[in-house]
């Protein structure tokens, strides 16, 4: 029998966004992840070290956008980062790490960057220095979860590394990253 995620909003099986592209690469190893997780392999060294520049990459993004929200900071629970993104969405500012849930939907954006009136860009960042298609199923997930949760999206994004850059001194997170709007690629899945 399927594990749930516990203190559910719904109380029913959530997917998360990374278990969804688990699935649409590897049925097996979506199975395994509700049914057998501890069968699972640890990441190596070598996948530890990619996650870990994954995430400096993205700290780096951060910085591209000043006076935003790191929304999870503090949360205890799972319901608490849903409802600090909810509160967090009446601020107006950028917000890092914000979660929604819809339809049993569960996302969470890099970078959700609010736009004319009352929409959001949802940015996906990548240490890439190219988007692949798995990016795209990645950002319309995360669409499907924000408009269901009510939120009006504008346009989904891939931030990733600018293969021209070339480091001189302190890197520019203007000039490192390479902001490319997939709105289109992403509304062609749904």
């Amino acid at each position: 029998m399927a594990r749930s995620i516990p203190n559910t909003p719904t109380g029913k099986l959530l997917i998360s966004k990374s278990k969804f592209l688990w699935g649409s690469q590897c049925k097996k190893l979506l199975w395994y992840a509700y049914n057998a997780k501890d069968q699972i392999p640890e990441a190596s060294a070598t996948q530890q070290a990619i996650f870990d520049q994954g995430h400096e990459v993205g700290a780096l993004a951060k910085t591209l956008y000043p006076g935003g929200i790191e929304v999870s900071a503090g949360a205890v629970d799972f319901n608490q980062v849903l409802r600090n993104s909810l509160e967090a969405t009446k601020a107006r500012k950028p917000l890092f790490e914000a979660g929604f849930v819809s339809n049993n939907a569960y996302a969470r954006m890099d970078i959700l960057n609010p736009v004319d009136g009352d929409a959001w860009d949802i940015i996906e960042v990548k240490s890439s220095t190219e988007g692949k298609n798995v990016n795209l199923s990645d950002l319309a997930f995360q669409a499907f979860a924000c408009t269901g949760a009510g939120l009006k999206i504008r346009r989904r994004c891939l931030m990733h590394v600018n293969r021209d850059y070339v480091r001189r001194g302190a890197v520019d997170p203007k000039l490192f990253f390479k902001l490319t709007d997939v709105t289109k690629d992403v509304s062609a899945l749904t």
